[in-house]
């Protein structure tokens, strides 16, 4: 319940900050977490390297965590100060 409530406080911003994202990154960051695609079948579906989509969604979250302030809306309070 708690990370409903904390992913609604930062929908606005978060979905700002996707949308700011260059057009490569955000297809891999919505392929794998929405679609649930590997890696690789990312790679396939986009024609690009492993090492591309790797690349990519990792400079995409680097993206989203500074928009964020560096939370993560997915984790409850209790794990956020572990």
């Amino acid at each position: 319940m708690t990370a409903k409530v904390s992913a609604q406080g930062v929908k606005g911003t978060l979905a700002r900050a996707i949308a700011a994202l260059p057009a490569s990154q955000r297809d891999v960051l919505l392929l794998v977490a929405l679609a649930g695609l590997s890696y690789d079948e990312v790679a396939q579906a986009l024609d690009v390297p492993f090492g591309t989509v790797s690349s990519r969604l990792n400079r995409a979250r680097k993206k989203l965590r500074r928009a964020l302030n560096g939370t993560n809306p997915l984790l409850d309070e209790e794990e956020t100060h572990r």
